[in-house]
């Protein structure tokens, strides 16, 4: 998936999202046993966010190309965790996320997501 950066608003909601295959297939909820996700705060090293979500709640069975996509490519997302509006609070901070899938048959797949979190206006 490699890294993705963006710069967010203090205080926002907004999603880690990207798509995976699995053996050269796009990635199934009957494909992935667990995702973990975490999140540190590249100023000072501490941790944000270390969740294991419902794989249902966050993998896709087909593609999306919603508003939320914006466009990327046709072909869409079939991963999305909504990171919660408390854990990137403080301006000017860059934030990274791992978001690190297992597959059923023991393979590991991860993305890396950069935020920088800018003043609200």
């Amino acid at each position: 998936m490699g890294i993705t950066t963006a710069t967010i608003s203090q205080d926002a909601t907004f999603a880690l999202m990207g798509r995976f295959e699995v053996d050269g297939v796009v990635g199934l909820q009957a494909n992935v046993s667990t995702v973990t996700i975490t999140g540190t705060d590249q100023s000072t090293g501490s941790s944000v966010l270390s969740v294991t979500p419902t794989v249902s709640a966050i993998v896709f069975d087909t593609l999306q190309t919603d508003a939320r996509w914006g466009g990327k490519d046709a072909l869409g997302y079939n991963f999305r965790y909504d990171v919660a509006d408390t854990i990137c609070v403080t301006p000017g901070i860059r934030y990274r996320f791992k978001v690190v899938i297992t597959t059923a048959s023991g393979k590991l797949k991860s993305g890396l997501f950069e935020v920088v979190t800018e003043s609200e206006l």
